[in-house]
């Protein structure tokens, strides 16, 4: 009853993807902003290193199966409303959430060796719990998915500095389910990247800014009164830099790391619940004759806001009530309310992840990329609920290249 969505993404960032789901990048922990190891990278993270990929037109079709593993184990009502284990009892459950495919669509095309443009289809943002049939817990579910396409352009400005620029139309779809009436919500947004990338002999160093995706629903969560709350749900600018250095074993093993600065606390709806996150992603590929072998690791830090105003109402849905049948008509969305809402929102807490992949050129024109992440376990208490989860996903994928 009390519940809105609860994401649920292995080795993402709050509910952002950014490169960690891609055929490649995804067994180097998504690290890629200085230089990549697939068009797809560029496409959908650092525009400027496109003029990596500057000959002829490259196309990548791919998948990565995603299986989350959340528990919730809540001891009964919230903490700053008297009387509420009455509405929520105490409960223990598992989420039922479907095991979800993201896809990885993108073509690179070189118009001159220092001209490349980019475009793609992926989902960036999302994923969903469902704890419908577990006894005393109101059936919460809930899902929040974000599809981006991506399009721009790297150009290389001198032997050594690159700048690229992308645009991204965000279809974005939200359901955050109550015991009154709700739906699933849709909208659109659009966002920009703007980015560089400085070569220095077998070192590079890139960075890019990406502005908000603001998306609104409309009237997708019920007041109780036969009104229905509008929302401005926007995925955080963010800040990134990264080194990479291929000067190791010959040229054969290169070596990136990235941090990732995301502005959680400047974005629409998520203001009230996270603060600002830190992300550290660091990857190796060695390259073997036709075969190239990734490991990679990242940690993002935990971005669930702690010390809320117990007792007072948070900004979320300009302080609209929830529609609650149990309790009178009308529930106040207090910091109680919210810290229950945190708790289900479960990939928020996870942090470390850990990945592997291989590449092989099966033939002068395709290659093969495949990987594996699993998130390590991870359990917190979040106000009366605590939270246990994992998960690991593995993709695999194409890449067609043409001169």
């Amino acid at each position: 009853m009390l519940t809105t969505s609860s994401f649920a993404f292995a080795g993402t960032f709050g509910t952002d993807l950014n490169n960690n789901m891609l055929p490649a990048t995804g067994g180097m922990g998504g690290a890629s902003v200085a230089r990549t190891v697939e068009p797809a990278a560029a496409v959908f993270g650092n525009p400027a290193t496109l003029t990596e990929y500057n000959k002829g037109t490259s196309f990548t079709f791919g998948a990565t199966f995603f299986d989350p593993t959340l528990e919730a184990d809540h001891s009964g009502g919230v903490r700053d409303i008297p009387g509420s284990e009455a509405i929520i009892p105490a409960w223990k459950g598992s989420s039922n959430a479907d095991k979800y495919l993201v896809p990885t669509v993108a073509i690179t095309h070189a118009f001159t060796p220092k001209l490349v443009a980019g475009l793609g289809l992926t989902a960036q943002s999302g994923v969903g719990s469902d704890f419908r049939g577990v006894q005393g817990s109101q059936n919460p579910t809930g899902e929040l998915l974000v599809f981006n396409a991506n399009v721009g352009l790297g150009f290389q400005v001198t032997d050594n500095l690159s700048l690229g620029a992308m645009a991204t139309i965000g279809n974005g779809y939200f359901q955050a389910s109550l015991s009154q009436d709700t739906g699933s919500a849709h909208g659109f947004g659009i966002r920009g990247t703007v980015g560089a990338k400085y070569d220095i002999g077998a070192t590079s160093l890139g960075a890019y800014y990406r502005s908000e995706l603001n998306i609104q629903y409309d009237e997708y969560i019920s007041r109780g009164d036969g009104t229905f709350w509008d929302d401005d749900v926007a995925q955080p600018q963010e800040f990134a830099i990264g080194i990479a250095n291929n000067s190791l074993m010959g040229g054969n093993l290169q070596i990136n790391a990235d941090v990732i600065h995301k502005a959680w606390s400047d974005a629409n709806f998520y203001e009230d619940f996270y603060r600002d996150q830190t992300v550290f992603a660091l990857g190796a590929q060695l390259s073997t004759g036709k075969a190239q072998w990734r490991i990679g690791y990242s940690h993002a830090r935990d971005p669930i806001k702690r010390n809320l105003p117990l007792g007072q109402d948070i900004g979320i849905g300009g302080n609209s009530p929830i529609g609650c049948a149990d309790c009178g008509g009308q529930l106040p969305v207090t910091a109680g309310v919210v810290e229950y809402f945190q708790a289900t929102n479960a990939a928020a807490i996870w942090e470390d992840t850990i990945t592997a992949g291989f590449g092989y050129q099966l033939t002068p024109e395709i290659k093969v990329d495949i990987h594996a992440a699993y998130t390590l376990d991870e359990s917190q208490q979040i106000g009366n609920t605590k939270v246990d989860i994992d998960a690991w996903q593995a993709g695999a994928g194409l890449t067609w290249h043409f001169e």
